[in-house]
């Protein structure tokens, strides 16, 4: 089934879905502004600035979160040996 269109091809579309195909592109073209607009001010805001301080501070709390999953992978390892020693034992 083929359809031809041609300068006497008619559609027909309600009221109904010509206001909600008004209101999806008012509402993508309100977006689009909006985004834009928060891109513009986004790139005219100046850089956050860190400090030092703040910059050390994170780094002994990454450090010493990093140490302490050691320390808690080292504690899993000894058990999962324990674990395989156990089970060797019940063969």
């Amino acid at each position: 089934m083929a359809l031809e269109v041609s300068k006497e091809t008619k559609f027909k579309i309600s009221i109904e879905t010509m206001v909600s195909l008004a209101v999806a592109i008012s509402v993508a073209t309100a977006f689009y502004i909006d985004l834009r607009a928060s891109i513009s001010e986004a790139m005219i805001k100046p850089d956050p600035v860190i400090s030092r301080q703040e910059f050390d501070l994170k780094d002994t709390a990454i450090r010493a979160e990093v140490l302490n999953n050691r320390e808690l992978i080292e504690k899993n390892f000894e058990k999962l040996e324990i674990i395989e020693q156990r089970l060797y034992e019940l063969r």
